[in-house]
């Protein structure tokens, strides 16, 4: 589905040296502050990362009314745990992987419920303002409809699949900043993205096949 070559600038982040480090950590002033009990501090920091926090969890959930409840579940188990963040890694890595792991639980909860799948649909057919698919040559021209069916397609995907295909091809993470976020070695990441794309690709084709054949998707 991905041709690196359209993702220079998300390519140019990934590649910059220095950058990986908990030292060049942006967040890291403001973490200190609130560890030591500034509430302002920690505000502050909702509000740099609740963007693209919920943008994850809608892209992992499918739904706007669940992501929003655990975007919400994610800051509220920041503000408890947030002593649990020694500095390792970049604060927004930690944020990332809390909220990941909230979304994982979500999908648990709904994952017998068939009904999420069908109301996502309906409200994607309906033309419901849900946020661009993935940043990539196919996605960028070919219009809203495409951009549906890659919501669609993403929505088939395994979370273990959907997730570092999410936080690689659209959020810009590196493989190690992944890597940390799941738990799992680097090269287990790679391996996702790639059948990640594989899967993606064979589920665009078939809803573009359908479509092209008059068949309602």
């Amino acid at each position: 589905m991905v041709e690196r070559g359209a993702a220079a600038p998300a390519e140019a982040r990934r590649v910059r040296p220095g950058l990986s480090g908990a030292a060049e950590d942006p967040d890291r002033e403001l973490v200190g502050r609130w560890q030591a009990g500034d509430l302002e501090a920690f505000e502050e920091l909702v509000q740099r990362h609740e963007k693209r926090v919920f943008r994850l969890l809608l892209r992992m959930l499918g739904n706007r009314e669940e992501a929003e409840d655990v975007a919400q579940e994610t800051f509220l188990s920041l503000h408890r745990h947030g002593h649990r963040f020694r500095g390792e890694a970049r604060f927004s890595t930690f944020v990332y992987r809390v909220a990941a792991n909230a979304a994982l639980n979500r999908r648990r909860t709904l994952g017998r419920n068939r009904n999420r799948t069908h109301k996502l649909a309906e409200r994607q057919a309906a033309g419901d303002d849900l946020p661009t698919s993935p940043r990539d040559p196919e996605d960028a021209t070919s219009g809203a409809e495409l951009s549906r069916h890659v919501r669609s397609a993403l929505e088939t995907l395994s979370p273990p699949l959907r997730m570092p295909l999410v936080l690689y091809d659209i959020e810009g993470l590196a493989y190690g900043e992944i890597a940390r976020v799941m738990g799992v070695a680097e090269g287990t990441v790679k391996s996702r993205i790639h059948r990640a794309r594989l899967a993606l690709r064979a589920q665009l084709q078939g809803l573009l096949r359908a479509q092209t054949q008059g068949v309602p998707t």
